[in-house]
């Protein structure tokens, strides 16, 4: 849900998908709570957002 709200503070989520090229209604079933989205547009939408996703070892 964070996602979403900066989604909408972003320019709204029909802006959004302008920038990740994922389709609208994709965008808020993946930024609704119940939302599981794929690695692929998780990593879209944080590129378009400004965020990336790292993995890191624990050591």
């Amino acid at each position: 849900m964070a996602l979403r709200n900066v989604a909408e503070a972003q320019g709204g989520v029909a802006q959004l998908a302008d920038k990740t090229k994922l389709n609208r209604e994709s965008l808020y079933k993946m930024l609704s709570e119940r939302g599981n989205p794929e690695l692929k547009s998780l990593d879209a939408l944080l590129h378009a957002l400004g965020f990336r996703l790292a993995v890191t070892a624990n050591r």
